[in-house]
């Protein structure tokens, strides 16, 4: 028995010293590992009355693992939703949201390429898999049965120029496995049919202002089986415990599938009135959709990587409205 520990302890200590030995020659990547759970709760006649006119679930749950060496970054996302809101796609599935690899990454000035399934990050406030800032999503993130052109994401290249920490030029080109969701396409979306190009600036004229200025050609297939664009301007302030912001959209009526050019406008005010606290309200209009959202909420950062949300939401409806009142309780790690 004696002789038995002594041989593990000494073999042990091989593996340890092999080990050491071995991460002293080999240049191994930063891993880091993060994600998030939402757990929601929500009541109203957003919700079927075929499934009691509430649900309950994971809005949302991911799990991002990212792997950097020097200026080479790698990103993958899964994610899952399961509701019991009657959605189809909340049914728990685990999907892959996102996978590229970024070159030049980190940099605060000058050019980085990413190549990949990723968030285009098209306007104001754009987001990827998590999504919009409140409970229900708003117009620019497809609430109200509108395109959501802040939520783009999918295969695509995409190049950055940054010109200071807080100045960049952001421009891509994307494809589509289908016109828009128009099917059958004649000829089908090519690389060069989905182009984008936008602005982004911050702490404008050495203030708290920050704007953006972005172009987008989309693919549309049927009939149509071509490219149309859309168009985004925003500026914001935010200064001290307040931000307010003010967007505006233009869409080609074939991308919409509206009567004529859609335009949205979107505004949203924040209030962080002590640390652990955030209060916001939003408002945004499809113009041509005829259909306007509503949200006012508020954060409580409760512990370090727990919150609590609640909120209550509208949408305007040219011949009826919907809403809900909804709470969610959000782990990040």
């Amino acid at each position: 028995m004696t002789t038995f520990k002594f041989f593990s302890s000494t073999a042990m200590g091989t593996v340890l010293l092999s080990s050491a030995a071995f991460a002293a020659t080999v240049d191994l990547p930063d891993v880091s590992v993060n994600g998030f759970i939402r757990a929601d709760y929500g009541v109203g006649d957003r919700y079927p009355k075929a499934r009691g006119e509430d649900r309950l679930g994971i809005s949302k749950a991911a799990l991002a693992i990212s792997a950097q060496q020097d200026d080479i970054k790698g990103v993958f996302v899964v994610g899952t939703e399961v509701m019991t809101d009657g959605d189809p796609n909340n049914d728990g599935n685990v999907d892959i949201k996102d996978a590229f690899i970024v070159i030049g990454a980190g940099k605060e000035q000058g050019f980085s390429f990413s190549v990949g399934a990723q968030p285009l990050l098209f306007g104001l406030k754009p987001n990827g898999y998590p999504g919009d800032r409140s409970l229900q999503a708003s117009i620019e993130y497809g609430g109200g049965g509108a395109f959501a052109v802040s939520n783009q994401a999918g295969p695509s290249l995409i190049g950055t120029y940054a010109f200071t920490k807080t100045e960049s030029l952001r421009f891509g080109a994307f494809d589509l496995n289908r016109g828009n969701g128009r099917i059958p396409p004649t000829d089908g979306s090519k690389v060069t049919d989905n182009l984008f190009l936008l602005w982004r600036g911050g702490e404008l004229f050495g203030t708290g202002l920050y704007a953006t200025a972005g172009v987008e050609t989309l693919y549309v297939g049927g009939a149509v089986d071509s490219s149309r664009a859309l168009g985004s301007v925003g500026v914001g302030f935010k200064q001290g415990i307040f931000d307010v912001s003010v967007e505006l959209v233009q869409i080609n009526k074939d991308i919409t599938a509206t009567a004529d050019t859609e335009r949205y406008a979107i505004a949203e005010f924040t209030v962080q009135p002590v640390h652990d606290w955030t209060l916001y309200a939003d408002y945004a209009n499809a113009n041509k959709l005829d259909v306007k959202t509503y949200r006012l909420g508020a954060n409580y950062q409760w512990r370090k990587h727990l919150a609590f949300s609640a909120e209550i939401s509208k949408d305007d409806f040219r011949a009826n409205n919907v809403s809900s009142a909804d709470v969610r309780v959000t782990l990040d790690y």
